[in-house]
């Protein structure tokens, strides 16, 4: 067998499992007959994964399912106790934390407000600690945990494992976050861009499973990201950035954006623009129902109770975004757009009125198919996504992958 024949077979072989095993974990049991059904692979390819899985106590049979006709097929699911997964997501406001036995069921989680003006030192302090206390909340063992999957604000080289200089983070410079990490929980870490995270998890785990174009949206108070999510492979730079949709340019000469750049999107429409855009119509003499402070929270809450001049705040918003996403649209033509994050999380209206603009667009026929959703695990969704990571490592690494030529 040739060279490059041993690394596509291989590279199959991950793929098949993969497919096996987020089958089975999505239909938490199942036959043969019926993977074989789902997954679209032979009979043969089924007996011969899942008897390796079996093996090696991946996969338990657990009775029988209901008679075609003939003997009753013997089911089979995941073994919820072959392993655990740990995710965590670092965003500007707070750490969110998640850890999963192998049926990726969420076995606890905990989130944590975070303020950057503390410092890179004492916000891995605080993150660490997280770590700890899903650990303890479960209690199991170090051995017994797959990985930690790290969702972090961008830019970032993923090759590396360091975040190079996070627009909302200041100090935070080629910081090698992965190394940290690996250090400290003497465990294997893996990372992406928080966005893109969130994404994975739609594929793994949501309303995006099985979908070979995958689109992210995130927006929230202080940032807005975007990712894309190929054949469940993460489109991304090992060095760099991709999908960074929230410095795409929307007016051109704009306002300054924490990037250095004018006019990028995310600082006409993520939630301090909503801020800005109330404070614009109160100074021109409008009439905003908040009396006390005027904040994001509540601007988002007065939106929300129909006043006047916060909807319209959020309407702007969206109309930036929508311009966007129909960009993106036309060039990528994405199966399914995922919208996640607090803000659109807290602003339902924002939601619907993006997806209004979008659809008043026109654009070539396979865009115009897009489906759109809500995030399934909302304020979950990047340390989901960090999971998903680490499912994704672990099937590569147990069965004969090898990144470095399989990914070229």
């Amino acid at each position: 067998m040739s060279e490059y024949e041993r690394i596509n077979s291989a590279k199959m072989k991950w793929l098949n499992t993969r497919n096996v095993l987020n089958t089975i974990r999505r239909e938490a049991r199942i036959s043969r007959k019926d993977l074989s059904i789902k997954t679209g692979m032979t009979t043969g390819t089924i007996t011969n994964i899942t008897a390796e899985l079996l093996e090696k106590q991946y996969l338990v049979e657990v009775g029988s399912g209901e008679s075609e006709g003939g003997r009753k097929p013997i089911l089979l699911e995941l073994n919820a106790n072959a392993g655990y997964a740990i995710g965590l997501d670092l965003q500007a406001t707070e750490i969110v934390c998640v850890i999963s036995d192998f049926k990726a069921q969420v076995l606890h989680s905990e989130r944590r407000s975070i303020n950057v003006a503390q410092g890179k030192d004492a916000i891995i302090k605080r993150m660490f600690h997280l770590i700890e206390k899903v650990i303890c909340e479960v209690r199991v063992e170090n051995d017994e945990i797959l990985g930690l999957g790290l969702a972090v604000p961008g830019p970032c080289n993923y090759e590396k494992g360091i975040m190079i200089n996070p627009p909302n983070f200041p100090g935070w410079i080629d910081v090698p976050i992965k190394e940290i990490f690996e250090k400290y929980l003497g465990l294997p870490v893996y990372m992406s861009k928080e966005t893109s995270c969130a994404v994975l998890s739609e594929y793994w785990f949501g309303k995006a499973a099985r979908e070979k174009r995958i689109l992210g949206i995130i927006l929230s108070e202080v940032g807005i990201g975007g990712a894309l999510v190929l054949d469940g492979e993460i489109f991304q730079e090992k060095a760099g950035e991709s999908m960074d949709i929230g410095h795409t340019i929307v007016q051109l000469d704009g306002h300054l954006c924490s990037c250095g750049n004018k006019g990028c999107l995310e600082v006409y429409a993520n939630g301090r623009a909503a801020v800005r855009y109330v404070q614009e119509s109160v100074a021109n003499g409008e009439t905003c129902a908040i009396k006390g402070p005027l904040t994001y929270a509540s601007v988002i809450e007065k939106a929300n109770d129909g006043d006047t001049v916060c909807v319209e705040a959020i309407k702007k918003c969206a109309f930036y975004i929508s311009v966007a996403v129909g960009n993106v649209l036309s060039l990528l033509s994405p199966q399914k757009i995922v919208f996640g994050g607090d803000f659109i999380d807290k602003c339902p209206m924002l939601y619907e009125k993006i997806t209004e603009h979008i659809e008043r667009r026109e654009y070539p026929a396979s865009a115009r198919a897009a489906q759109k959703s809500l995030s399934s695990f909302g304020e979950k969704s990047g340390a989901i996504g960090g999971v998903a990571l680490v499912f994704d490592a672990f099937s590569k690494s147990k069965f004969n992958v090898d990144f470095r030529t399989t990914d070229e």
